[in-house]
């Protein structure tokens, strides 16, 4: 199953070459995303209901992003976007996997409109995530540097970011731990849920159910 879909890690690896090209070579990329196919076509479970190349594709994202932190020396501004594009990555999964579920059970399709609120409040959450990172580069004493955007931006992020923190406050013991494992100490999800007690899946949920909570929370601060 991984040979036939070799093209899914090539296009993954092409993805996030980009944001990386000055520190690591293509071909790396695609070794670590191959390694994370070959994961994915071993833990495929056909009956829960998601197509392979979805379920392997944010496999190999995940195996990319791990292989990265494990092994090359990133400077912080490069790593605090793909700390996101990671964290997005785990939301969009159990996004996908629920609603293959809920397909599966039975539900209706989602609608044209739905599905646009979806993608909405997907990129909500991921902009919520982002920021989160920057919080964390920011409390270890990380200068941003060349990425320091203009005054107007550094004023609307330095808002937002307090609402965050807030927000952050405000969450359940258990879900504040993950996000500070997450974010703040750079441990993926399974090495977090490993230290809290819980397995991946649940700490995959505990995470989505805490960055809609940030999202929701920030939200209404900015409606407020």
């Amino acid at each position: 199953m991984a040979l036939r879909h070799l093209d899914v890690a090539r296009r993954a690896a092409t993805m996030i070459y980009p944001r990386v090209r000055d520190h690591i070579e293509l071909e790396e990329l695609i070794a670590l995303a191959n390694a994370g196919l070959a994961e994915a076509a071993a833990r495929y479970e056909p009956d829960r209901g998601a197509a392979f190349t979805t379920f392997a594709w944010y496999r190999v994202h995940g195996a990319i992003l791990d292989g990265l932190r494990r092994s090359s020396n990133l400077p912080r501004r490069v790593w605090a976007k793909l700390v996101a594009l990671r964290a997005a990555n785990d939301y969009l999964e159990h996004r996908a996997e629920r609603e293959a579920g809920a397909a599966k059970a039975g539900a209706p399709p989602v609608s044209r409109t739905d599905a646009l609120a979806q993608v909405k409040s997907a990129l909500s959450a991921i902009r919520t995530m982002y920021v989160t990172s920057l919080e964390a580069l920011q409390d270890a004493g990380f200068d941003r540097g060349d990425d320091r955007p203009g005054a107007d931006t550094q004023l609307d992020r330095g808002r937002m970011a307090g609402k965050l923190r807030a927000a952050l406050d405000a969450l359940p013991e258990k879900e504040r731990a993950l996000m500070t494992k997450h974010y703040w100490e750079g441990k993926n999800l399974l090495e977090a849920g490993a230290e809290l007690g819980i397995s991946k899946s649940w700490a995959s949920r505990l995470h989505a159910q805490a960055v809609e909570r940030l999202r929701t929370m920030v939200d209404d601060a900015d409606d407020g």
